[in-house]
């Protein structure tokens, strides 16, 4: 294979600069040195389909618009209208009745 993005890291030497290189997963090397991965299960993705970088769950999408990290909405049309404030969460208390 000669492309695509990576699921494991590999190390291989730079055909022009013979330094030794650390590719990570999810790096899309430059066809020069992909050629040198000959392990097809280092890959992820077919040739060709490099796109954008996967957001990982839980993250922030980066280009989603910032919000406001106190929860409270600013200005009116803020972005924050219709969206309802959920109530604080309870604990759970064991009472001991005899």
């Amino acid at each position: 294979m000669a492309g695509g993005r990576l699921k494991a890291a590999v190390f291989v030497q730079d055909p022009t600069t013979r330094e030794e290189l650390v590719l990570l997963p999810g790096d899309c090397p430059e066809p020069e040195v992909a050629v040198l991965i000959l392990n097809p299960d280092a890959w992820e993705v077919l040739p060709g389909e490099c796109g954008p970088e996967p957001v990982a769950v839980g993250e922030p999408d980066p280009s989603a618009p910032a919000s406001n990290p106190d929860g409270e909405s600013g200005e009116a049309g803020a972005g924050g209208a219709g969206l309802k404030k959920q109530p604080p969460r309870r604990s759970r208390t064991s009472s001991a009745s005899s």
